[in-house]
């Protein structure tokens, strides 16, 4: 009988490094150092989050997801598609609205609508969302 799929030997040796594997080889270690250099240089861009420059952060995110479907122009799906339903009543620009609230930008972005997809945190993180809703609600009248 084949020991291949035994579940008793899997279990077995579950705890036990493979021989030979009890420590890590030069290759691994270079893997290692080299994941952690590439980490290390991502985070020289959180100190733009930290100081609190939001507008900025905010805009930059807004140009780079938003901006390509919401300019202005009709060439754009996502002014194009809230022009025709709103039909003048309010501006087809996000960029012009003055009743966005943070909560509903961050709800939107998330989830998606329509033909607007859904935004993973792995596209535009938390902290960025935060900066993009402040950056697209910054219109809306304080209550």
């Amino acid at each position: 009988r084949s020991q291949r799929h035994s579940v008793r030997r899997t279990v077995q040796h579950l705890a036990q490094p493979p021989s030979g594997q009890g420590r890590m080889n030069k290759f691994h270690r270079s893997i290692t150092a080299g994941a952690l250099w590439a980490a290390a240089l991502s985070l020289q861009a959180l100190p733009a989050y930290a100081e609190g420059d939001a507008h900025g952060v905010g805009n930059a995110v807004y140009s780079k997801w938003c901006a390509p479907c919401h300019a202005p122009g009709i060439t754009h799906p996502g002014t194009n598609a809230l022009m025709v339903k709103y039909q003048g009543v309010k501006s087809g620009v996000l960029l012009e609205w003055t009743d966005l609230t943070p909560m509903y930008v961050e709800y939107m972005v998330r989830h998606g609508i329509s033909v607007m997809p859904q935004f993973r945190k792995t596209e535009i993180s938390d902290v960025e969302l935060h900066a993009l809703a402040a950056y697209l609600a910054r219109n809306t009248p304080q209550s």
